[in-house]
């Protein structure tokens, strides 16, 4: 028996796999697919009336599926924000049953209707579109499989490279965000175990060929792709299939549909339906749905959630660089209190103080922003000493916990230990100052969590990574009696470094994580007023900040099963420019030498964001 006749009644599509779930959404423009079969959302559905099918029947029909049920592509459409119907129904999903990838099928459709190969399609959509591919929508291409099909081992070669060359096409025309699907296990698929070990070993060998030329292919290219493994993900659901619900993974969940596949033709999943499921559950406990192995219904959920997990956890962990952020300015506050017990201390004396600070930080997640809350501890401890009339210099060390919750997508714990230099100028009414930080970070208990139909599991890991910071201010004190007013202006930097990872225990959907930044200047101008009654000082401050550093930034992964080295890159989380930020305390002396302090801050007009901290300290003059 040929390669051709072996192996392939399980190619014809290439087959199987699924999908659908995981947390926040990134924003796209749009979703486009092509390919074949496996992503054809209903593309000769308008056909097969002609075909003597009754129109009630070909409402649901279409797909190649155990339909009425949704195939993977129009799941994460619709997820993503795009039109998850076919390109000749007005939607973004052009993808054809039948389809190869750069030359035309020489299989016959049982329809009026020519397969277009995935050029074609590609050409349609740049066509429509004006040559140009927008680079803020969500690309898939998926195909091969007929080319195995049709031309044997000769279409691994072939095609491979070719899809190669129409991915290139879609990045030159300005697509950014390509998802490319390697091929599954052909070995796995229904049509090849019934062809018996030698089937079952070349659909095998094919899976591996095509997708090894694919991938390596791109990576000498230059071209950053999403890459999705099907192979490895469709052992892993066959190998933990009861977990996943299913309960036959070599059989098929589709039966005859006369007179159009009548024994001994074998069912095909475009003519399957709740009519002639071999079981009535078959759509949601077998894998596949007939043997050249398109995904049951149940399949395609799965296969959904796991192209998912692959945008949405980096978009998730670019919190691990933000959160440092509000942890420093945690600890800046508590610095701000020891220096201002320095600058009342007699001249030459040295002021020990302690500070601590406990905060919150909500990011309300949408469709472009992670959810993420966290709660700050912190606090300093350190000297400062009055130098001169004019001058006081000091120095503490400190520590600060956060533990972020990233809702549906996960969660992670920071500690923090920094060393800070700091000083102050005063003559008068005139005031500046400047503050140094440099502190190591530790990502604990690093969780995404991810949803792959019913199965929840925990992609584990840790990191370290740094915050160097520094603040200047400068302002003007006008005195009126007892009470003083003025202008202040501040700039404060800092360099976010996150060291990369490599996630365990989600299985296929294990993640690296490349190292990321986070850069920040942050310009804040406002009013401060204070009160001297006596030992005690109530003052308040308000001022507008605004974010300087205004460059998108994104968080770059590869799957760990994707060993040729692509990377692809994800749009991270991006707050607000300007906010304003508000603080209202009171500071004074309980003895001579023991002072104390407490003050509240706020952060307000930043969008999905509320933040709110309290600052306590004390101090000791010698």
């Amino acid at each position: 028996m040929s390669f051709k006749k072996r192996v392939i009644p399980a190619l014809v599509a290439s087959a199987m796999i699924m999908g659908t779930p995981s947390a926040q959404a990134v924003q796209f423009n749009g979703v486009y697919v092509f390919g074949d079969s496996l992503s054809d959302a209903g593309y000769f559905r308008p056909f097969l009336s002609a075909i003597g099918i009754p129109a009630a029947t070909v409402a649901g029909l279409g797909r190649f599926t155990t339909n009425p049920g949704p195939v993977w592509s129009e799941l994460v459409s619709s997820y993503y924000g795009g039109n998850p119907n076919p390109s000749n129904a007005g939607g973004g999903i052009y993808a054809q049953g039948g389809a190869r990838i750069a030359v035309d099928s020489a299989s016959t459709p049982p329809v009026a209707a020519s397969q277009r190969p995935v050029s074609t399609q590609i050409t349609e959509y740049l066509t429509s579109h004006g040559g140009a591919a927008d680079p803020k929508a969500l690309y898939a291409v998926w195909g091969g499989a007929n080319d195995i099909l049709q031309a044997g081992a000769a279409g691994v070669s072939a095609a491979a490279p070719a899809e190669v060359q129409q991915i290139a096409r879609l990045q030159a025309a300005g697509a950014r965000y390509i998802l490319v699907f390697g091929l599954p296990d052909l070995g796995k698929t229904p049509g090849s175990i019934l062809g018996g070990a030698a089937a079952v070993a070349q659909g095998t060998a094919a899976g591996i060929g095509y997708n090894t030329l694919l991938f390596t292919g791109l990576k000498s290219a230059n071209i950053k792709v999403i890459p999705v493994d099907t192979y490895a993900f469709l052992n892993d659901v066959i190998a933990n299939a009861s977990a996943f619900g299913f309960t036959n993974t070599t059989g098929v969940a589709c039966g005859s549909f006369p007179p159009f596949n009548t024994p001994p033709a074998l069912p095909s999943a475009q003519f399957c339906n709740a009519s002639n499921l071999v079981a009535a559950n078959a759509a949601s406990t077998y894998v596949f749905a007939d043997y050249t192995g398109h995904s049951t219904s149940a399949s395609n959920a799965i296969l959904a959630d796991f192209v998912k997990a692959l945008i949405d956890g980096p978009n998730a962990y670019s919190m691990m660089a933000e959160v440092p952020l509000s942890s420093r300015a945690s600890h800046v506050r508590a610095l701000d209190e020891g220096l201002q017990s320095g600058q009342m201390a007699e001249i030459g004396k040295v002021v020990a103080f302690a500070a601590g600070d406990g905060g919150k930080t909500d990011v309300t997640g949408n469709s472009v922003t992670p959810q993420a809350n966290t709660k700050n501890r912190g606090g300093a401890v350190g000297v400062s000493m009055r130098a001169s009339e004019v001058l006081t210099v000091g120095a503490a060390v400190g520590t600060s916990s956060a533990d972020t919750n990233l809702g549906a997508a996960g969660k992670f714990d920071l500690n923090e230990t920094s060393v800070s230099l700091f000083a102050a100028l005063k003559s008068g009414g005139l005031y500046g100052s400047f503050m140094g930080t440099s502190a190591d970070l530790r990502f604990k208990n690093v969780q995404r969590f991810v949803k792959l139909g019913i199965v929840n599991r925990i992609a584990a890991s840790t990191s370290k990574g740094s915050n160097v910071s520094s603040a200047l201010s400068l302002g003007y004190d006008f005195g009126l009696g007892k009470v003083s007013v003025g202008p202040f202006a501040s700039f404060t930097w800092q360099y976010v470094d996150v060291d990369g990872f490599t996630e365990s225990g989600s299985g296929s959907a294990d993640l690296n994580i490349l190292p990321q930044e986070r850069q920040s200047r942050v310009s804040s101008f406002g009013l401060r007023a204070s009160a001297d009654l006596g030992k005690w000082t109530p003052y308040a401050r308000i001022s507008t900040d605004k974010e300087q550093n205004k460059k998108d930034r994104f968080v770059s992964a590869n799957p760990v099963s994707v060993t040729s080295g692509l990377t692809y890159d994800i749009p991270g989380y991006k707050a607000d420019n300007t906010w304003v930020t508000g603080t209202i305390g009171i500071r004074g002396r309980l003895t001579d030498r023991i002072g104390v302090a407490v003050a509240y801050s706020t952060v307000s007009s930043k969008q999905n964001v509320k933040q709110d901290g309290v600052t306590a300290g004390v101090s000791f003059g010698f």
